[in-house]
C-alpha cells in the first residue's frame, strides 16, 4: 500500500539529519500567492531529499533538525526558483549570431543566417544562463524538430539539460503547414518558376508521414524521459502552422497520455490573426475550440492579438498563456493583454523566449519587464497596477502549471519539490540604503538582477553555490562554443540561407496589408494621435 502524503513527509523529516539541508534568509517568500502576509522574517525552508518538508522561522527549524546542513547567511532573500515557461533552447541569441531581430515574418527568413549550435552546446549554455539568474525550471519548446536530425538533437538536448541539474519540460515542435509562409501553396504560385521549384519541398510534402514521424518521436521521448522530475509536452509549433488533422491527433494523444500539456504559439503577429480568419473563416481560438484545444491542458505562447470574445472563452476554459514581454518588443509583435487575460481567469506565465531585454536570458530582468509593461493597461487613477507579488506568481506557480508541474513546484510548501534560490540583497537594499519598511517583494522586483542570485537549489541539489556553478564547466563550455562558431555555416546552411533571402521580398509583398483593420482597437492605449 502506498503511503499517504503526510506519512511520506514524516519519513522524510526523520532522514533530514543525514541527507537534508536548511536554507535560511532574512526574508522567506514561500508562496507568492499569499502576498505580503506570507513573508517570513528570518525565514527558512527544511529540505529532505528532493522535497520541502518544513518552513517557518529559522530559529524554530534549526533546533528541530540539528544535523541538517545550513545554506544562506541570514541576510538574503529566499524564494522559489523562477520558471521560464517558453524558450527554444538555442543558447546564443539572434543578436549574438549576427542577426538583427525584426517582425516575425521577416525574422523567419533572416534567422537562417545564424549559427545553429550543436545541441549539447546550446542546451548547456541555455541551462547555465537560466540557472545563474535564478531560473530552476525551463520549458524548451522545440521548433521544426522533424526528421532523423530533429530526433537526434532532441535526445541530446534533453540528456544535456538533465546533466546540468535544471528542471526540464521539453516539447518537440513541428509545423505541418505554413513552413514557408502562411498560405504557402498559393504563395508558391506567385513566385518566379525557378524560385518556386526550389521552395516546393517546404510546402508540398507527405503530411501524413510527417505527422506519423512526429508522434513516434513524442512517444519515444515521453516513454524515455517523462516522470515526476521531467515533463515531455506536445507542441504543434503554431496554431497557424498546423492542419486540422494534425491538431485532432494532438488532442487524441494528449488524452491517451492522461492529459499531457499542449503548448503552441498563438496569434503572435497580426499576420497570424489575419491568416486564422482567412483559413478557418473564424477567429483562431474559436477554431481551436472546435478541436478541443481550448482547455486547461493547453498553453499558448504570446497570445498578443486575441480578441475580447476569445479572451472570454480562454478564461472560461482556464487555459494558460505564456507572455514574453522582451521578445515581443524585440520582434515588434505588440503587447500581450496580460491584465484582461488575468481578469478573465487565464493562467498567465512568464517566458524568456531566447530574447530578453539585455540579451542575456536574465530571468530576474524578465520578471521586471513583466511587472513594468503591464502597468500600462489603464489610466484610471483608482485602478491598481500589477503588483510585485502578482508578478512573482506569474514567474513561479503559474509557470509551473504551464510546464506541467502544477502543485509540484513553483512554491516552497511542504511536499513540493525543493527548487529554491537565495538572492543577495547587498545591491538591492544596501547600495547604500533602502527604507527597511519597504516591502521585500517590491524591492526584489524593482531593483534585483540575475547577478544577485547567489545560490540555486533544484530538487534538493545545490547546482550553484555562492555564484559558483557545480554542474557545468562554464569556461570549457565557452571555449567549445567559440570554436564551434568559428567554423561558420556549412555549405548546406549557407545555400538554404541564400535561398530564403531571395524568397523574403516576395513574402513581404504577399503579406502586405494583411494587418489592415486588425490592430485598430488596442487593449493598452499608450498614446493618441488626437
Amino acid at each position: 500500500m502506498s503511503q499517504t502524503p503526510d506519512a511520506t513527509l514524516a519519513n522524510l523529516k526523520r532522514t533530514i539529519d543525514k541527507n537534508g539541508m536548511i536554507l535560511r534568509g532574512a526574508y522567506l517568500i514561500a508562496d507568492a500567492r499569499l502576498g505580503a502576509a506570507g513573508v517570513v522574517q528570518q525565514g527558512a525552508v527544511a529540505i529532505a531529499g528532493d522535497t520541502v518538508v518544513d518552513t517557518g522561522p529559522f530559529a524554530a527549524l534549526q533546533p528541530k533538525y540539528p544535523g541538517a546542513r545550513i545554506l544562506g547567511d541570514g541576510r538574503q532573500l529566499l524564494l522559489p526558483g523562477l520558471v521560464d515557461a517558453h524558450s527554444h533552447g538555442r543558447g546564443l541569441s539572434p543578436i549574438q549570431k549576427g542577426v538583427r531581430n525584426d517582425f516575425l515574418e521577416n525574422a523567419l527568413f533572416d534567422w537562417a543566417r545564424g549559427t545553429v549550435l550543436a545541441p549539447e552546446l546550446s542546451a548547456a549554455l541555455c541551462a547555465w544562463r537560466h540557472l545563474r539568474s535564478g531560473c530552476t525550471l525551463l520549458h524548451h519548446n522545440g521548433f521544426d524538430d522533424d526528421g532523423d536530425e530533429g530526433a537526434r538533437r532532441a535526445h541530446v538536448a534533453i540528456r544535456t539539460y538533465l546533466a546540468t541539474g535544471i528542471r526540464l519540460a521539453f516539447s518537440p515542435g513541428v509545423r505541418d503547414e505554413s513552413k514557408l509562409v502562411m498560405g504557402g501553396e498559393e504563395f508558391v504560385a506567385t513566385l518566379p518558376a525557378e524560385l518556386g521549384d526550389a521552395v516546393r519541398p517546404l510546402v508540398f510534402f507527405d503530411k501524413e508521414a510527417f505527422a506519423d514521424a512526429y508522434f513516434r518521436l513524442f512517444d519515444e521521448l515521453y516513454d524515455a524521459y517523462d516522470g515526476d522530475d521531467t515533463k515531455i509536452l506536445l507542441a504543434p509549433s503554431w496554431a497557424h502552422g498546423a492542419s486540422e488533422a494534425f491538431m485532432r491527433r494532438v488532442r487524441a494523444v494528449a488524452d491517451r497520455r492522461g492529459g499531457v500539456m499542449i503548448h503552441m504559439h498563438l496569434l503572435q503577429s497580426p499576420v497570424h490573426k489575419a491568416w486564422g480568419r482567412r483559413r478557418h473563416k473564424k477567429p483562431t481560438v474559436f477554431w481551436l475550440d472546435d478541436l478541443g484545444l481550448v482547455a486547461e491542458d493547453c498553453a499558448y505562447g504570446h497570445a498578443i492579438h486575441v480578441t475580447e470574445p476569445e479572451i472570454a472563452l480562454m478564461g472560461r476554459r482556464r487555459v494558460t498563456v505564456t507572455s514574453h514581454p522582451s521578445c515581443n518588443f524585440h520582434m515588434r509583435n505588440g503587447i500581450t493583454p496580460v491584465m484582461p487575460l488575468r481578469a478573465a481567469g487565464v493562467n498567465v506565465a512568464m517566458g524568456l523566449d531566447d530574447k530578453t531585454i539585455n540579451d542575456d536570458e536574465d530571468a530576474v530582468m524578465e520578471l521586471r519587464m513583466m511587472h513594468k509593461v503591464h502597468r500600462l493597461d489603464t489610466y484610471e487613477l483608482t485602478n491598481p497596477p500589477l503588483d510585485a507579488y502578482e508578478a512573482l506568481e506569474i514567474a513561479t506557480v503559474n509557470g509551473a502549471r504551464a510546464a506541467g508541474f502544477a502543485g509540484r513546484t513553483g512554491a516552497l510548501l511542504p511536499g513540493m519539490k525543493a527548487d529554491a534560490i537565495l538572492v543577495d540583497l547587498d545591491r538591492v537594499a544596501r547600495d547604500p540604503w533602502i527604507d527597511p519598511k519597504f516591502d521585500i517583494a517590491d524591492a526584489f522586483v524593482e531593483r534585483a538582477m540575475g547577478s544577485d542570485v547567489a545560490t540555486v537549489v533544484v530538487g534538493g541539489k545545490v547546482v550553484i553555490e555562492d555564484r559558483r556553478p557545480l554542474t557545468i564547466d562554464v569556461d570549457g563550455l565557452y571555449r567549445e562554443i567559440r570554436a564551434f562558431c568559428a567554423k561558420g555555416l556549412t555549405p548546406e546552411q549557407r545555400a538554404r540561407a541564400d535561398l530564403l533571402a531571395r524568397v523574403k521580398p516576395h513574402a513581404q509583398a504577399w503579406y502586405a496589408g494583411w494587418h489592415d483593420g486588425l490592430v485598430d482597437r488596442p487593449f493598452y492605449r499608450v498614446n493618441s494621435r488626437g
